[in-house]
């Protein structure tokens, strides 16, 4: 039995083997755990974990392609890459989207940019400025 981490972020999906094989490619994090259920990646303390949806819930969210993003959800996941602009081809060639470099900004220290993960989940990188 491995420990668990302090820190993390859940996240519902359709589709967590699918869901978290986007994450570990987009983020370069080593999946921890991986159950029939849930999939669950760790990176520095942190975890990220991918939920099944219960089955009379899944019945009723329909996905599109490419997916709309849920802007409606009062969270979002963030996380610290080395280079935008290589997450953005990583996010792409994986099933999802990191808007266009027109969509960054600054913020403490970071150029931020949102994303959308193939679930439709809208997700924040933040890369350190030099």
């Amino acid at each position: 039995m491995s420990a668990t981490s302090l820190t993390g972020c859940i996240l519902y999906s359709l589709a967590p083997q699918r869901l978290g094989q986007f994450y570990a490619e987009l983020l370069g994090w080593p999946i921890s755990d991986q159950q029939p259920d849930y999939l669950q990646l760790a990176h520095q303390g942190y975890e990220l974990t991918l939920v099944q949806v219960p089955a009379a819930i899944a019945a009723r969210i329909v996905l599109q392609d490419p997916p709309l993003p849920r802007s409606d959800s009062p969270c979002k996941p963030l996380f610290q890459v080395a280079d935008l602009e290589q997450a953005r081809q990583r996010a792409a060639s994986a099933g999802g989207r990191l808007y266009g470099a027109e969509r960054e900004w600054s913020f403490k220290g970071a150029r931020v940019c949102d994303g959308v993960d193939p679930e439709g989940n809208v997700f924040q990188l933040r890369q350190p400025l030099a």
